[in-house]
């Protein structure tokens, strides 16, 4: 036992003076990607329509440039696939418009968000937290069809010109910003560890209020 108690201390002692050599961080340009995690959230529109958002999974690609150890200037696109379960309000062809029987719908989204971040560590050191805050534009696929199914043709890349049946779907985009908070490791030779949380605001010209998210995002930094 104390002879494996010693040899775990050793390793983990070579590990630290390992990544404590190695470690560089300071002015150079980073490329990564993280996993996110979005909790669920309950979205509520003008007009009475409502969705609630279930947890899912998601992934985010980005790219920085630091300009001493503390600052860095980050460049992301957040991808995730949202299952969620929304109830419709609907209403008559009317002037004014009468309120008519609700429809329950369940479906998923998709978002495409590129976004823009100012990244301060308070460390110069391996390990640091660090504050974040950015903006953004969301482009979300609700996959609520729009219009009717049509019959088209097309030349696909590989089967060919083939036919089928296709059909509009309701999109939006709007405005975000975000604050978030997180530790990150610098290990050696060029590579980080980093661990965040994040709040996300969404300006949608529907909603009521402004819907905000909230995400837990862990990946890895390549270091240049």
């Amino acid at each position: 036992m104390k002879r494996a108690v010693s040899t775990a201390a050793a390793l983990f002692a070579g590990l630290l003076a390992w990544t404590t050599a190695s470690a560089d961080r300071g002015t150079g340009w980073e490329f990564g990607a993280d996993i996110l995690y979005q909790l669920s959230q309950d979205v509520d529109f003008e007009g009475g329509s409502s969705a609630s958002l279930d947890d899912d999974f998601g992934l985010t690609i980005n790219f920085g440039y630091r300009f001493n150890d503390n600052l860095e200037l980050q460049f992301a696109l957040d991808w995730n696939d949202v299952d969620y379960d929304a109830t419709l309000q609907t209403y008559s062809n009317t002037t004014p418009p009468v309120p008519l029987q609700r429809i329950g719908v369940t479906g998923s989204y998709e978002a495409f968000t590129p976004r823009a971040a100012v990244v301060y560590n308070f460390s110069s050191g391996d390990i640091t937290p660090f504050v974040k805050a950015g903006i953004g534009w969301s482009f979300i696929d609700t996959n609520i069809p729009e219009g009717r199914p049509q019959n088209v043709c097309w030349w696909d890349p590989w089967w060919g010109y083939v036919c089928g049946s296709v059909q509009d779907t309701r999109s939006v985009d709007g405005f975000t910003y975000d604050l978030g908070l997180g530790l990150r490791w610098d290990l050696g030779p060029g590579y980080s560890l980093r661990a965040s949380y994040e709040k996300h605001w969404i300006d949608l010209s529907e909603a009521s209020g402004t819907p905000d998210l909230d995400q837990f995002k862990i990946g890895i930094v390549y270091r240049y």
